[in-house]
């Protein structure tokens, strides 16, 4: 029984389907060029990239589309299908239907005015924009269609696109250009009207950014006038319908587009003055507005100017960041120092990255600040073992001085036996420590601990380490029932079989266990299996 509810074409070489899935009803939209896959989205919440049901609808295409050819070739559907009828009848009859349909049926309304748009007068404003409103205001979110599906989608506006994309292909700009200023100011003002709440953010991104690409696209033809899109940018951002949207930010993203051989200034003091409504100038709206102004003057190859909103705004952290790191490639270590002092001074409150302590280590290291790189690279390992680090707190020592630090650090991880944070191992296993590794283990002897730091000295004692194997397992199948923890001691059986001697330890624990545990059905059957 197939999964897919509905599959339909939408438009030449554009698709839809409904697929019934494990959490609710998936809405599958594939675009090709009539041979391959173009665009494609899925509201399932699969990780993957593209998720399996995009596979299955691109299939699904192919035979109905096969199909359909060979209907079509054998002339089986001659006569038998609406296609043939429509033939046989008369301009007043078809006109006669088709008028009394569009009463009835809005779908069919809107692929009236999809088809013929050109022919739509625009005597008064634009002529999209009446269309695509009536139509928005049948778009009413309902919470079950997008729990289940995970994001809303929205036909009406998918397929204006789809139209605006086919105008830019037949070098039809201009209608492009109308539709994507009728999408973008009407679905803001359905968005300010209907939406309600945190709805809007089950509305995909691309809805918002969609019509911008288009006059982005359009921009780019002799037949548009750039100065025309810019005014209109700079006219309609401002307006209230937009307060709170991603929209704002796109208008600015068109602007910088097209202030760059029209009114660079002008840009410059529209952003200026959006960065002065921003009360917390550290916050992510003041950043991407400074993110604009410097891509902006980097594009024109001015990074004089870029570089100094940079070093003026050094609230933020990640410009701080380019700051400290030019700082120390100047090997202005002071200037870095204070920079990340002041930081850390202003923020002590805040969650502490290890940014800023990686760039005091690397400029440490850099002068040979030897009780520095102790203090700050003993940092990063005071809670958890890293190698890295460890390595670089080790150089700071003397071969005198380091096996005294050494069993300082040992003691310190021992300390925190029995919880996630004991890296005595570790410790133990850097330094090749074979034989104590072996029996800090054996003293907290655990199926992790034997699984994981056995190779650190199971060739050096492969007899020793096969006992803490097995004594290890025979504790874990006495306390552990059910079929992963006995496919887990199969694989366990697989890791000793690789250390001298192993074979014959594990055939034997396996006799022993079909003898101690033949009451376990599931255990027996898994061991008999992985012993055929």
């Amino acid at each position: 029984m197939s999964d897919i509810i509905d599959l339909r074409e939408t438009s030449p070489n554009h698709w839809q389907a409904k697929y019934q899935g494990n959490y609710g009803v998936y809405t599958i939209k594939i675009a090709t060029d009539g041979k391959s896959r173009g665009d494609f989205s899925c509201s399932c919440p699969s990780s993957y990239y593209p998720c399996k049901h995009i596979a299955i609808i691109e299939g699904a295409i192919a035979k109905r589309i096969a199909k359909n050819a060979a209907e079509q070739k054998s002339g089986k559907s001659q006569g038998m299908n609406a296609e043939g009828l429509l033939k046989k009848l008369t301009h007043e009859e078809l006109y006669n239907f088709t008028v009394r349909l569009i009463k009835y049926n809005p779908d069919l309304t809107s692929a009236v005015f999809l088809e013929f748009s050109e022919k739509i007068g625009n005597e008064n404003g634009n002529k999209y924009a009446p269309i695509i409103r009536g139509e928005l205001a049948g778009v009413s979110p309902d919470e079950r269609d997008y729990y289940d599906e995970n994001e809303f989608y929205i036909d009406v506006l998918d397929q204006w696109a789809e139209k605006a994309e086919q105008y830019l292909k037949d070098k039809k700009p201009r209608e492009a250009v109308l539709i994507a200023q009728a999408y973008i100011e009407e679905f803001a003002y359905w968005l300010q009207e209907t939406v309600d709440g945190d709805f809007i953010d089950w509305i995909p991104e691309t809805y918002q950014s969609g019509p911008f690409e288009i006059l982005k696209k359009a921009a780019a033809d002799p037949q548009i006038k750039a100065r025309d899109l810019y005014d209109y940018c700079m006219s309609e951002m401002s307006r209230e319908r937009y307060s709170g949207l991603d929209m704002a930010d796109y208008f600015s993203d068109l602007l910088m587009t097209l202030s760059k051989e029209i009114n660079p200034d002008a840009f410059i003091e529209l952003q200026l003055q959006l960065l002065g409504n921003v009360q917390d100038k550290s916050s992510y709206g003041a950043k991407k507005i400074l993110d604009r102004i410097i891509d902006f003057y980097n594009s024109r190859r001015q990074s004089g100017k870029a570089w100094k909103y940079i070093e003026d705004n050094i609230q933020i952290d990640s410009f701080r960041q380019q700051v400290v790191e030019k700082r120390i490639r100047q090997k202005k270590f002071s200037e870095a120092k204070k920079l990340i002092n002041d930081y850390i001074k202003e923020n002590q409150d805040r969650y502490r990255s290890d940014t800023w302590d990686n760039y005091l280590l690397q400029m440490a290291r850099a002068e040979e600040d030897v009780p520095a790189i102790r203090s700050i690279s003993y940092s990063f390992i005071e809670d958890s073992f890293n190698k890295q680090y460890y390595r670089i707190y080790k150089s700071a020592f003397s071969p005198g001085e380091w096996p005294e630090k050494f069993e300082e650090l040992f003691r310190h991880y021992d300390a925190k036996k029995g919880s996630w944070g004991n890296s005595a191992p570790d410790l133990l296993a850097s330094e090749g420590m074979a034989e104590r590794l072996l029996e800090y283990i054996g003293l907290h002897l655990s199926m992790e601990n034997i699984e994981r730091y056995h190779t650190f000295f199971a060739a050096a004692f492969p007899g020793e380490t096969l006992a803490l194997f097995r004594k290890a397992v025979d504790r874990y199948a006495e306390n552990n029932t059910g079929r992963a923890c006995y496919e887990r001691i199969v694989g366990v059986f697989s890791i000793m079989k690789k250390i001298p001697g192993g074979a014959a330890v594990t055939a034997d624990m396996k006799a022993q266990y079909l003898i101690q545990y033949k009451n376990r059905r599931a255990m027996v059957e898994i061991l008999s299996r992985k012993q055929e």
